[in-house]
């Protein structure tokens, strides 16, 4: 066997080596990002679906027009600065869209787009296709808005799609198939509905100044004391074709859907967000997820470097390890010592007179039969009768030790009060 050349050569181990390590590392990435790696190409409703019923046609509009346009999957994007959109399932619970809404009142503006289409998926199509079903019904955005504001939704059947709506934001805009509009007291029209006194696209009228929407409708507030200036605007879309990828096909649509956003931005430069985690592709923190993310990342890096160098010097160490020497010894003698020395070195021997004496004391005691419940000065009457070792008594001996605070006098105490009971007890 020693002729046989060495199956494990060091090329081959590093090899084997580095891959599993890339492997773990990825591992802990994917682990740590969990959700954020799922594609959002799933044919729901969100910012980042290129179905029909999806909002990708519009980011991708922004984007080209010099707009920063974010993909928000933690909780965290909701406190950026930029103008958040929302597209929340039919199933959302309406109290976490509230509670964002009143997160980001004084954070940046934010837009809440309707669940519209209910949708089929097919194997026969390409991937993030949907096929277009019925439309939801108008309790679904009522549902979803119950805790933000009373509104009511509803379709006008008579509306021709097609028809031109007037807009508080740009040219008019064509009316969708199946226009789904809504009515309330406390929101303002920016879009027209087809019926009197309706709206597909309105803000919240919640004492805000939004000059850049308020131009069919203004706001009802009028007391100054119940205007704040620094409130930004929430939009509500009922109708989501004014701004889906099927409604992008059209130009003037899409010419609108841009308006719409940078109007509803305007008091906000730092672009767009689409959250996703209303769409099921969001992500909790945790803390692999910190590891790879800023500032933590560098900490990330610095570490697997460490780690990397600590593989190589193994690799390359010259001659078998040197094994290290126990910092503490076994045995009884090695414990008290050690113990002694921490004691020493902490600078609290002071700390051992009382319980050494009383120890002493304890032990005598016992020695010549007296009995546990006398008091202390009968023990020590009782030893010193015994006799003096070096002209002390126990008791002189035992105060000594108590009174001591130097270390030399502690030892030089407790010294001779061993003495005393070696040469008297045994």
């Amino acid at each position: 066997m020693s002729g046989q050349a060495n199956p494990f050569q060091r090329t081959t181990i590093m090899v084997m080596f580095a891959v599993s390590f890339a492997a773990f590392i990825a591992l802990l990435y994917g682990l740590g990002l969990g959700d954020p790696l799922a594609s959002g190409k799933n044919g729901d409703a969100h910012g980042a679906s290129n179905s029909v019923v999806g909002y990708r046609a519009l980011a991708n509009l922004l984007e080209k027009t010099g707009v920063p346009v974010q993909y928000s999957r933690s909780p965290s994007g909701m406190d950026d600065e930029g103008l958040l959109i929302l597209t929340p399932g039919p199933f959302t619970p309406a109290e976490e869209i509230d509670a964002v809404i009143q997160q980001r009142a004084y954070v940046g503006p934010t837009m809440i787009i309707l669940p519209k289409w209910q949708v089929a998926r097919s194997d026969k199509l390409k991937k993030g296709w949907v096929l277009r079903g019925d439309r939801w019904g108008a309790d679904t955005g009522e549902e979803l808005l119950k805790d933000l504001t009373e509104v009511s939704l509803g379709v006008d059947e008579k509306a021709s799609p097609g028809k031109p709506l007037a807009s508080a934001v740009g040219a008019r805009v064509a009316t969708p198939e199946q226009a789904v509009s809504m009515k309330g007291e406390f929101i303002r029209t920016i879009v027209r509905g087809p019926s009197p006194g309706s709206a597909l696209v309105a803000y919240l009228d919640d004492g805000g100044v939004y000059a850049q929407l308020d131009r069919l409708d203004e706001s009802h507030f009028t007391d100054e004391d119940e205007i704040d200036a620094s409130l930004y605007p929430v939009v509500i879309v009922a109708d989501a074709d004014l701004l889906n990828n099927g409604g992008m096909a059209d130009k003037a649509t899409a010419r609108h859907a841009l308006a719409l956003v940078k109007a509803a931005s305007t008091a906000a430069d730092s672009g767009v967000i689409f959250d996703l985690t209303f769409n099921g592709l969001g992500s909790a923190e945790n803390l692999l997820t910190l590891a790879f993310t800023p500032p933590f990342l560098s900490a990330t890096i610095c570490l697997i470097t460490a780690a990397l160098a600590a593989a190589w010097m193994a690799f390359n160490r010259f001659g078998p390890p040197i094994r290290e020497r126990r910092g503490l010894d076994f045995g009884k003698t090695a414990l008290v010592s050690n113990s002694a020395a921490f004691i020493s070195r902490m600078e609290r021997e002071y700390l051992v007179t009382d319980p050494y004496a009383e120890m002493i004391r304890a032990q005598s005691a016992e020695a010549v039969g007296i009995s546990p419940q006398a008091d202390e000065q009968e023990i020590h009457h009782t030893l010193d009768e015994l006799g003096e070792s070096d002209g002390n008594r126990f008791s002189a001996l035992y105060h000594q030790l108590v009174r001591a605070r130097h270390p030399q006098d502690i030892a030089d105490g407790a010294a001779a009060l061993h003495a005393w009971k070696k040469e008297f007890i045994g």
